[in-house]
C-alpha cells in the first residue's frame, strides 16, 4: 500500500491520459494502411515474441533471421489469391482454418478484389485483418513462374548496409591502456568502443539470394596492426584483420526437383523443432493458439549471431511429394578450454560459449577452440491430408566436453560424438490438426512433443501440447516448445484459446503446466511451476488497437539465507498487468501508450513491485521524406527480479529489447531520411538515466554516471 500511494500521483495522471486518448480517437475515420517496413515490425505478435525470447536469455540477441520474412514481404507483398498465401500460415499470420476458409471462398466466388472482403470471410476479425495488411496483395493468379537465369541479375535487388554504434559514456572495460590489459586478461577491452555492422544482400523473387555479414561488437579489435607485440603474441591468431565476426551465403530454390540449395552459412529446421532446429523460433505469447511451428528446411543465415548456424552447404530434392535432403557443417565454435595437465591428459572442454563477445584476452583465448563437425539427412513426403518426416544427423567435437561434478549435470551430454534420430508428423482432419515429434538420442534418452489445433467452431479455436523431454535426452541442435533453455529434464501440458466475441472484440491466452522430475540449475530438487495469460483485444476503428493483459507465472528455486547451509526449495510467483492503446488521429500520426504494473513475490522474502509507462509517437508523413519516431519512457522497480521488458522501435536489421529495472527514465528518438528511392539514412540516439543509483551496468561495462547514451547511424543502399 505504502508503495502504490507514493506513486498515486503518476498512476493518475497517466491513467486520465490514456482515457482521453481512447475517448478522442474513437471517432477516427478510416485511414490507408501505412506500407513502410517498420509498420511490418510494430505488430503486437511480433513484438510480444521478441520480449518473450529477450526475458529468456542474458545474450545480446540479432533477431534478423526471425523477422527476414516479415520485412521482404512488407516489400514484395503476397498475392493473397494464389498459392503462395499459405506463406501466411508459416508466419503465424493465419491460422489453418482461416487459411482454409478464404482458399474456399476464392474456389466459391472467385478471387479477392479488395482487402475489405475479408471482412466476410468466417473467421477474420479486424485485428487479424489488420495484421495481415501489410503484407498481402489483391491481384489475379498467376502460374508458378520457372526460374530465368537470365532475368536474376536483371531484375534482382541489391542491398547494402553499413551501420555505426556506440555508447557515449566510457565504461571501465578501456580504462586500462591497451598495451598493459595483460596484466586485466578478463576484464580489460582490447579494441575500441565503437560498434560496426556491414551486411551485403542480392535477392532475387526469394528464390535466388546471396549475401554476406560483417560485424565488430563494442570493444573488439578492428584492426589487428595496432595490437601491441606482447599481446599479439597471446592472441594473435585469433584476432581476425578487420572485423571479428563474418558470415556468408549462397542460396537458390525451385530449379526443378531442387527445392533448395545453400553453401556457406545456414539454418535447418524440421519438424517441432525436437531433432533439429538450428536457429531461433517463436514460443508462447498471448495469442494462445500459435504454437504449432511451421519449419521451413533449408535457409541461409542472415543474423550475426555468432553461434547456433551450420557453416557449409546443405541441399532438398523433391518430386511429387517426396523430399530428401542432405547436410554437412564444419565449424568452430567457443568453448571453455581445459587444458591438460599431464602427457597421458588431453585438452577438453567445459562448456560451450555463446555470447560472440572477443574484447578481453581471455574472451579471446576461448574463441574458436572448439570444432563441431555435423552431418546428416532427412526423408519426407507430404500430401494434403498428411505429413510424415525421419531425420537423423552425426554431431562430432573435435575436443571431449566434460563437465563439472554439479549433481543437476549428472545427466547431461558428455564426450565428443553424437547421433539423433527423430521423426515427426502433421495431419489434416479438417477442423482438427494433429501434430508432434519423437526423438532419440544415442545414449538412449527420449524425447517427445504432440498437440492438436481444434477449431471446433468459427469462432472458438484451442491448442493442446504435451511435451515430455527426458532427462538424459542429449540434442545440441534443438529448439522446441519448452519452459528450460536446457531442453531436458522438462514435462509440461499446454492449453490455449482464441474467441472471437464481437467482430471487434477478442479474447486469448493460455494455461501452461510443467515439472523438472531431476534437478536443475539454481534448483536442488525436482521443482513445479505454471504460467498463465488472458488478454482482451478491443478495436473500436480501424485506426484504433488496445488490449489488456494478465499474466501470473509460479516457480521454484533454491532458496538459501546467511544460516541455512543447506538450499530450501522456495516458492517463486509473478504478477504481469499490461494495458496498451494505439490509436491513429491523422494518417501520418501514430500514437501508443503503455502502462506495465507488475508484482514478484519469493516466499521468503518481501513482496517486490514496479511499474513502466511509456508515450510513444510515430510520424510518417507521406509527402515529407522525414519519418520520426520517438519514446519517452519512466519506470520504478524495487529490483532487478521485478525488472520489466519492453521492446524498443530500432533502425532496420538492429533490436532492442531492454529491460527495465530500480528508477529512472529512458528517451529515444529516431530519424529515418528517404533522401533518395534508393538512399536511406537512420539516425537514432538513446538515452536512460537512473535517479536512484551513481552507476550503470556492472563488470567490466560499468559506466560510472547515472545515465547511459547509445547513438546509431545507419545507411542502406538499394539497387
Amino acid at each position: 500500500m505504502i508503495w502504490l500511494q507514493t506513486h498515486r500521483d503518476a498512476f493518475k495522471l497517466f491513467i486520465s491520459f490514456l482515457w482521453l486518448c481512447c475517448v478522442l480517437s474513437v471517432p477516427c475515420s478510416l485511414q490507408a494502411q501505412e506500407p513502410d517496413t517498420t509498420k511490418a515490425l510494430n505488430i503486437e505478435y511480433i513484438t510480444d515474441q521478441l520480449e518473450n525470447i529477450a526475458q529468456t536469455t542474458d545474450l545480446n540477441l540479432d533477431y534478423s533471421d526471425l523477422v527476414d520474412e516479415y520485412l521482404y514481404y512488407s516489400e514484395e507483398p503476397i498475392n493473397i489469391n494464389g498459392v503462395e498465401n499459405r506463406k501466411l500460415l508459416e508466419m503465424n499470420l493465419l491460422n489453418e482454418v482461416q487459411l482454409r476458409n478464404l482458399n474456399s471462398y476464392i474456389l466459391n466466388y472467385g478471387g479477392l478484389y479488395s482487402v475489405y472482403e475479408l471482412k466476410t470471410i468466417p473467421g477474420f476479425d479486424v485485428q487479424t485483418i489488420k495484421s495481415i495488411l501489410p503484407f498481402i496483395s489483391v491481384s489475379a493468379p498467376r502460374e508458378k513462374e520457372k526460374l530465368n537465369f537470365k532475368n536474376i541479375f536483371k531484375y534482382g535487388n541489391h542491398q547494402i548496409i553499413l551501420r555505426y554504434q556506440q555508447v557515449k559514456e566510457p565504461s571501465v572495460g578501456y580504462e586500462t591502456p591497451i598495451d598493459s590489459a595483460i596484466y586485466k586478461p578478463g576484464s580489460a577491452y582490447l579494441g575500441i568502443p565503437q560498434k560496426y555492422y556491414v551486411r551485403y544482400g542480392f535477392n532475387y523473387k526469394n528464390k535466388v539470394r546471396i549475401g554476406f555479414t560483417l560485424d565488430k561488437d563494442a570493444g573488439e579489435v578492428f584492426l589487428k596492426n595496432r595490437l601491441p607485440d606482447s599481446i599479439e603474441n597471446i592472441v594473435g591468431n585469433k584476432v581476425n584483420n578487420v572485423f571479428d565476426f563474418y558470415s556468408a551465403h549462397a542460396y537458390v530454390s525451385d530449379i526443378g526437383i531442387l527445392k533448395n540449395a545453400v553453401i556457406g552459412d545456414y539454418h535447418l529446421e524440421f519438424g517441432q523443432g525436437l531433432t533439429m532446429w538450428s536457429g531461433l523460433a517463436f514460443g508462447k505469447s498471448a495469442e494462445g493458439i500459435e504454437i504449432k511451428r511451421y519449419a521451413r528446411g533449408v535457409r541461409p543465415n542472415t543474423s550475426a549471431n555468432e553461434n547456433r548456424f551450420f557453416r557449409g552447404a546443405a541441399a532438398t530434392l523433391g518430386l511429387k511429394g517426396f523430399e530428401l535432403t542432405g547436410f554437412f557443417s564444419n565449424n568452430n565454435v567457443d568453448a571453455n578450454t581445459i587444458y591438460a595437465d599431464t602427457l597421458e591428459d588431453e585438452d577438453a572442454i567445459s562448456s560451450i560459449i555463446e555470447t560472440g563477445l572477443h574484447r578481453t584476452i581471455n574472451e579471446l583465448l576461448y574463441k574458436d577452440a572448439l570444432n563441431v563437425t555435423v552431418y546428416g539427412g532427412r526423408f519426407s513426403y507430404q500430401n494434403r491430408f498428411f505429413q510424415l518426416g525421419a531425420t537423423v544427423f552425426q554431431t562430432k567435437l573435435s575436443l571431449s566436453l566434460q563437465l563439472t561434478d554439479d549433481i543437476y549435470k549428472q545427466f547431461y551430454f558428455q564426450g565428443n560424438e553424437l547421433v539423433n534420430y527423430g521423426f515427426d508428423m502433421n495431419i489434416d482432419l479438417g477442423k482438427v490438426s494433429l501434430f508432434g515429434e519423437f526423438a532419440v538420442s544415442s545414449n538412449g534418452g527420449l524425447a517427445g512433443i504432440g498437440g492438436m489445433n481444434a477449431y471446433l467452431a468459427e469462432r472458438f479455436i484451442f491448442t493442446v501440447l504435451y511435451h515430455d523431454y527426458g532427462r538424459d535426452y542429449h540434442n545440441l541442435f534443438a529448439y522446441p516448445f519448452a519452459e528450460s533453455s536446457a531442453l531436458l529434464n522438462e514435462q509440461g501440458l499446454y492449453f490455449g484459446f482464441k474467441a472471437l466475441l464481437l467482430p471487434r472484440l477478442s479474447l486469448s491466452g493460455y494455461v501452461d503446466y510443467y515439472k523438472f522430475p531431476w534437478l536443475r540449475y539454481q534448483t536442488d530438487a525436482p521443482s513445479v511451476g505454471s504460467d498463465y495469460v488472458t488478454q482482451l483485444d478491443y478495436n473500436p476503428t480501424q485506426n484504433t488497437t488496445m488490449y489488456f493483459r494478465y499474466r501470473h507465472r509460479d516457480k521454484q528455486e533454491n532458496y538459501s539465507s546467511e544460516y541455512d547451509y543447506i538450499p530450501l526449495l522456495s516458492d517463486i510467483s509473478r504478477n504481469e498487468f499490461r494495458f496498451f492503446i494505439s490509436y491513429q488521429p491523422f494518417e501520418f500520426l501514430i500514437f501508443k501508450n503503455r502502462i506495465d504494473f507488475t508484482t514478484y513475490q519469493n516466499e521468503f522474502e518481501e513482496k517486490q513491485y514496479g511499474y513502466l509507462m511509456y508515450q510513444d509517437i510515430l510520424y510518417r508523413p507521406e509527402i515529407f521524406p522525414v519519418e520520426l519516431t520517438f519514446r519517452y519512457a519512466l519506470f520504478d522497480t524495487d529490483g532487478y527480479d521485478s525488472r520489466i521488458y519492453t521492446y524498443e522501435n530500432d533502425i532496420l536489421y538492429a533490436f532492442s529489447v531492454p529491460s527495465y529495472f530500480d528508477k529512472g527514465q529512458r528517451v529515444y528518438l529516431m530519424l529515418k531520411w528517404r533522401a533518395f528511392e534508393q538512399l536511406n539514412v537512420w539516425f537514432r540516439v538513446g538515452r536512460l538515466i537512473y535517479s536512484d543509483r551513481t552507476t550503470v551496468g556492472s563488470g567490466s561495462d560499468l559506466i560510472n554516471e547515472n545515465h547511459k547514451t547509445e547513438i546509431k547511424v545507419q545507411i542502406q543502399i538499394k539497387l
